[in-house]
């Protein structure tokens, strides 16, 4: 018999909230401003290092001020998601069976089957699964809506070895992008700070 894995839930405010703040966090505009800012605080501390007080100059105060910035937007980013979600919730309770050909859902106002070829993205986190399907469907699947952590493994895997392969590789290939820009990020701010 085939196995299936099921998970049940309601929604929380903190689920939506999280969902939001990873498409913000995510997105190629916000990662390439986060590896400027890095790699910034990097060739700062690196100046300070070399130079002492030397670095205190105003080009590096601006640099300082741009840096400070850069670090306050994921937290008035936090702050209006968590605005935004609190003045439109409404909780729902969702259900969901996996297996190995795909997963089928329930919520009060929808329900379907999707196979995991349909799946045109997908997440893994630490503490959720997040599945795209179609233009606009997101599945948020919380750690917290599976009994036991073989069953969070289970679909975990399905997802990795079961979705689209076009869709796999090209998870696969953000993320070597993100580890090549963070080592440039790296390489840069050495360099510059050094040179």
């Amino acid at each position: 018999m085939a196995r299936i894995v099921e998970a049940e839930f309601e929604t929380t405010e903190r689920d939506i909230v999280a969902l939001n703040m990873r498409h913000f966090l995510g997105s190629p505009g916000f990662v390439f401003f986060m590896l400027v800012c890095g790699a910034n605080m990097l060739y700062m501390l690196l100046t300070l290092l070399a130079e002492g007080a030397g670095a205190a100059d105003g080009f590096h105060f601006v640099q300082w001020l741009l840096l400070g910035f850069g670090l306050f937007i994921p937290a008035s980013t936090y702050l209006r998601a968590v605005q935004a979600v609190k003045r439109r919730f409404a909780g729902e309770r969702r259900h969901y069976a996996f297996d190995e050909t795909g997963f089928s859902y329930r919520t009060p106002s929808a329900q379907g089957r999707v196979d995991w070829p349909d799946v045109r993205r997908f997440a893994i986190a630490r503490r959720m699964v997040v599945l795209y399907v179609g233009r606009k469907g997101v599945s948020l699947i919380p750690e917290r809506s599976l009994a036991s952590r073989e069953d969070l493994a289970q679909v975990k895997d399905w997802v990795r070895q079961k979705v689209n392969p076009e869709t796999a590789r090209r998870a696969a290939r953000n993320r070597m992008l993100l580890y090549a820009g963070i080592a440039a990020a790296v390489i840069v701010a050495v360099v510059l700070a050094f040179v």
